[in-house]
């Protein structure tokens, strides 16, 4: 009669296998170099291998190793920590910063054909930015012919500001 033969059971592939190895190398540097800030996170080799999976997953995000490790160190338990691989996977699973957002690229608004410039002189074609009719150096011609009025003495400035009547000169 014959043996039959279990299936093989499908391995599920890590973290580990998909990950860029550089990156797992410097997860790993990271979590080690923590024994030299605080000395009761220090890890051995394996520990720190097994953690830097976790740990990648924050590089992939845009962090620093710096950040990485700030926020690592940052606000331990009073009482201290009791087991390095526990506290440092809680804090790398539990703190793990949001993805970045993706925006899309900012585009312009479409610009406005050209228009014919409705000032003095002759026709020509210009682009307006704000609903103009005219360019803007035909404005700018017409805004320095028109004559500046003259300006108000002093007294009858401050008799306008404060709303009383004024006075002229030959009433006085």
């Amino acid at each position: 009669m014959p043996e039959l033969m279990p299936e093989p059971v499908p391995v599920p592939v890590s973290r580990a296998a998909t990950t860029d190895p550089a990156q797992l190398a410097r997860a790993e540097r990271v979590l080690l170099s923590l024994r030299h800030s605080r000395r009761e996170l220090h890890l051995g080799v394996r520990e720190a291998a097994k953690l830097a999976i976790e740990a990648v997953k924050w590089l992939e995000r845009g962090l620093s190793e710096s950040d990485l490790r700030h926020a690592l160190l940052a606000e331990r338990p009073k009482d201290g920590v009791r087991s390095a691989v526990g506290f440092l996977r809680h804090r790398l699973i539990q703190k793990l910063p949001e993805p970045p957002i993706r925006h899309a690229p900012h585009e312009r608004p479409p610009l406005p054909g050209l228009v014919e410039c409705s000032g003095p002189g002759e026709p020509h074609l210009f682009r307006p930015l704000f609903g103009e009719s005219e360019c803007p150096s035909c404005r700018r011609t017409a805004a320095e012919a028109e004559p500046e009025p003259e300006p108000l003495p002093w007294r009858e400035r401050v008799a306008r500001i404060n709303g009383t009547p004024t006075a002229s000169p030959t009433e006085a």
